[in-house]
């Protein structure tokens, strides 16, 4: 008996090794396969205009007539600008400046504003003056001159775009007009022209004039255009594609649109390469090969199928075919092992089958109590309706009722889904659906539970415009009521739930926030499994089978969003839950 145990074990071992021999030459097949197809994909992404739709608007661009066109919020890309004011004109207001401030004459600078102001002057140059006398007229307590000249101010500024920022003195006297102290909000045109100021002029702002990540973000586009600009000038590109580095990790590329223009981008390598698969999954392009991914270098001039700084393709798992060789004496151990393990598994498949079963009977019990509680608070709420002991508090008791009524139903429906998921029997009927219309349906429905709890509920609508994603309308409102509901469970009682939608390159998001202790970050993503409570509430504490936000984003996956949990951003205490859908393309 052992010499045939042991012959078994030699013929298993002799299969196993032939056998992986033949996956390991087959997988390098498939590899190579995938490499050329992966080459072929970039390539053609370098010449089509797909992957450019998908990336953000901020790190496009487009060449008319060998000069970038730059956008009207950053007006103008010269950063050696030559003055914009008359020598005379320059000349008075600095003898006015030294009247007021080297020798202490007031009068002596009043007639020299009096004069310029009397002059014939351009409007950008009568601008700089009458802003610098502004300054004087405050200084000197002049309130009712000061006035007249702010409307004046104001006048001429409605009539500035960015692109007339390109002279220094007007940029400065934009900069000292914002400043200039008024009754009320900012006029719009400070929101409108102070971004578009040089950083350095802008800097000298406060925040609130001019918000720094705005700022920032106008100069970073206008830095990008620069770039591009002077590359244009110098090489004169011609058909079919341009593909160039700016630098070591960076990629610029551009492809003609007709009649001598161009559109194109310059973004990291990687974003660029990760566009190109997620075209591919879109079925915009040809769909990436799961089986390899791109090795990008880090120093400049290593080029692979014309794309800089790639140098070819690894297996998508990080290691060589090669590598698998190591199973060989492994499996040998394993299959010697086996025997000795078949009595311990059995054990084992017993002892499993007895904790499904434990599992089962507690899931059951804990269900019945969940439901215990809402029942017990509907009887009790109908007898004291029904024995006139709440006079003067119907309307209350009724909105208490359909609370408790929705969180019964609520708790059914989760437990049922569950169960329809789980056995593949959930279908969705997706369809256009405007996301601010849904989720303030939804709110208005959760209403009564939040005000029972003392929770308000705050919402933010920062689409700006209709926007259309495509889900099932029900499963939505399902899916965002228990993630409210959890908010409302573990958020701080009379609290705020915070809830925000916005939108960016092509995707609208739904985030609720709480005001409760939070869910730390080794638990951000263990939340969403199927039974399973935060570690502080996993024992006793508050009631919940931990189904609900397994539930929700299982429903919104398979409607083609996401569900995540973040980190609040102002460092306040707190979760927040992100739903994500790709908008509608014909919206």
């Amino acid at each position: 008996m052992p010499l045939l145990g042991a012959a078994m074990v030699a013929a298993m071992v002799i299969q196993s090794w032939r056998a992986l021999r033949l996956e390991i030459a087959a997988r390098e097949v498939e590899f190579d396969r995938s490499a050329a197809a992966a080459a072929r994909i970039l390539r053609a992404a370098s010449g089509s205009d797909t992957v450019l739709e998908r990336l953000p608007e901020e790190c496009r661009f487009e060449v008319r007539g060998g000069r970038v066109v730059v956008d009207d919020a950053v007006g103008w890309l010269d950063d050696e600008r030559s003055e914009d004011v008359d020598p005379v004109v320059a000349d008075r207001l600095a003898r006015a400046a030294r009247c007021e401030f080297a020798q202490g004459d007031a009068a002596s600078a009043t007639r020299e504003y009096a004069n310029l102001l009397a002059a014939s002057l351009p409007s950008d140059q009568r601008l700089v003056v009458i802003v610098a006398a502004s300054w004087f007229d405050l200084r000197q307590g002049r309130s009712r001159d000061f006035a007249a000249k702010l409307q004046e101010i104001d006048e001429g500024m409605r009539s500035l775009e960015p692109r007339h920022l390109a002279g220094p003195s007007l940029a400065r006297a934009v900069a000292a007009a914002a400043r200039l102290p008024r009754e009320g909000a900012s006029p719009a045109w400070v929101g409108r022209l102070v971004p578009a100021l040089p950083p350095l002029v802008a800097a000298g702002l406060p925040g609130t004039v001019a918000p720094p990540r705005l700022v920032e973000a106008v100069a970073s586009r206008r830095r990008l255009l620069a770039d591009v600009d002077r590359y244009w000038r110098a090489a004169a590109p011609s058909p079919p594609v341009v593909m160039y580095a700016r630098d070591a990790t960076e990629l610029s590329w551009a492809i003609p649109d007709g009649d001598g223009a161009w559109r194109g981008a310059s973004v990291p390598t990687a974003q660029w390469i990760a566009a190109v698969i997620d075209a591919g999954r879109a079925g915009e392009l040809a769909e990436w090969p799961w089986l390899v991914e791109p090795v990008i270098a880090s120093e400049a001039g290593a080029e692979f199928a014309g794309v800089p700084h790639l140098t070819g393709f690894s297996p998508h798992t990080g290691s060589t075919m090669h590598d698998w060789a190591w199973l060989l004496p492994a499996t040998t151990i394993v299959l010697l092992a086996a025997f000795g393990a078949a009595a311990w598994m059995h054990v084992r498949a017993t002892r499993r089958e007895s904790d499904a079963v434990r599992a089962q009977a507690e899931f059951l019990t804990t269900v019945t109590h969940e439901l215990r509680t809402p029942l017990a608070s509907i009887r009790l709420l109908g007898e004291m309706l029904a024995e006139g002991r709440v006079a003067g508090r119907e309307r209350e008791y009724y909105a208490m009722l359909i609370g408790e009524s929705a969180r019964l139903s609520m708790l059914i429906e989760n437990v049922l889904d569950l169960g329809r998921l789980e056995r593949g029997e959930r279908a969705y009927d997706r369809r256009p659906v405007e996301v601010a219309g849904i989720v303030q349906e939804t709110l208005a429905l959760f209403a009564p539970l939040a005000e029972r709890e003392g929770v308000g509920i705050d919402w933010k609508d920062g689409l700006g415009a209709p926007t259309v994603v495509s889900v099932d309308r029900g499963a939505f409102v399902q899916a965002l009521v228990c993630v409210l509901d959890n908010a409302l469970k573990y958020g701080a009682s009379g609290g705020v739930i915070a809830v925000a939608a916005t939108r960016s390159a092509g995707v609208v998001s739904v985030a609720v926030r709480d005001r409760g202790p939070g869910v730390p970050a080794d638990e951000r993503e263990r939340v969403f499994q199927r039974f399973v409570r935060g570690a502080a509430y996993a024992y006793g504490g508050l009631p919940g089978l931990g189904i609900g936000l397994h539930l929700a984003r299982t429903i919104v996956r398979r409607m083609g969003g996401d569900l995540r949990c973040e980190e609040a951003g102002d460092g306040a205490p707190g979760a927040v839950f992100v739903f994500t859908f790709p908008i509608e393309e014909s919206e």
